[in-house]
């Protein structure tokens, strides 16, 4: 039984890290420096449509996606499901 846990176990594993959620966590040096990127990225979005002020973009922006990017702070740990 446990041999066969531990295989469903396996390729359970297997599929997610083949489905990316779309999704990710970054985790900055201290509050302030959040509440920065934070500002700056959403400054330049007015409620899902373009403001006048432009993303900075970098040369992996357009690889990225940036621009289709919904940016806020993330759960408490607590309440994300893992």
């Amino acid at each position: 039984l446990e041999a066969k846990l531990k295989e469903e176990y396996r390729k359970e594993k297997e599929k997610v890290n083949t489905k990316p959620l779309g999704m990710v966590f970054v985790t900055f040096q201290n509050e302030a420096m959040t509440a920065i990127i934070l500002k700056d990225f959403n400054a330049c979005q007015c409620q899902g449509c373009k403001c006048r002020q432009e993303l900075r973009t970098s040369q992996f922006s357009d690889s990225l996606h940036v621009y289709d990017w919904s940016v806020s702070y993330a759960p408490d740990p607590q309440n994300v499901r893992w």
